[in-house]
């Protein structure tokens, strides 16, 4: 993986150039650029190091404060955190049905997290789906 670098042109970077994640698969779905005569795409799911979130409601592409480690672009869906799945070694997965997050003002639909140092990156697995157009 890689951050797009200062000479990239700058389109599309709600939070700055870093690398974005989503907790809900419709999200990232729409990213994979299908289409009915094209219908797989790829996903790419990754453990990613948090550690402290500057949380946003709207875009926000400043540097991060002082002992912040990433960002977080808040929705106003997210999966259900009472399905979470922990595992033994305290990985959180959020495997939740979609539900209102109950945050106010947010000018995003999912949540977003975005990382701007690759080491906080641990690619797991690539997964090919294929799209079913009706």
């Amino acid at each position: 993986l890689r951050i797009a670098p200062p000479e990239a042109p700058v389109t599309g970077y709600m939070f700055g150039k870093g690398i974005y994640f989503a907790d809900m698969v419709s999200k990232s779905a729409n990213y994979c650029c299908t289409t009915p005569g094209q219908p797989e795409g790829l996903l790419l799911l990754c453990e990613v190091i948090l550690g402290n979130m500057h949380e946003c409601t709207m875009a926000n592409s400043s540097p991060l404060p002082e002992g912040m480690h990433s960002r977080k672009g808040i929705g106003s869906t997210h999966p259900d955190p009472s399905t979470y799945y922990t595992s033994p070694d305290g990985v959180i997965y959020p495997i939740g049905k979609p539900e209102p997050s109950g945050v106010a003002g947010t000018s995003l639909l999912y949540n977003e997290y975005i990382v701007y140092d690759v080491a906080q990156v641990k690619q797991k697995y690539l997964v090919r789906v294929k799209f079913v157009y009706n």
